[in-house]
């Protein structure tokens, strides 16, 4: 199930995401157990995440999504990056 989640993912970044203001990166992680996957997407602001929401093809991808696996939304705020240089 964990590789059709990653896969719907991927699918909807490139033929939806990629089309809307605002995006800017998406990093999808699986756990090495098989159970879980994070998809991080991260957005120019909160105004264009939420016009995405209201896409009718992204509403179709998340029900898809939520029919397969239980699924836990979140928006979140960026407040620490550290890179070793």
């Amino acid at each position: 199930m964990q590789e059709k989640v990653v896969s719907l993912l991927k699918e909807a970044t490139q033929q939806i995401l990629h089309k809307h203001e605002g995006f800017i990166s998406t990093r999808i992680y699986k756990s090495l157990d098989g159970t879980k996957v994070i998809n991080h997407i991260k957005w120019r602001n909160k105004g264009t995440f939420e016009k995405l929401l209201n896409d009718p093809r992204m509403i179709i991808h998340m029900n898809d999504i939520d029919n397969l696996v239980k699924v836990e939304r979140s928006l979140c705020e960026l407040v620490y990056v550290d890179k070793k240089q």
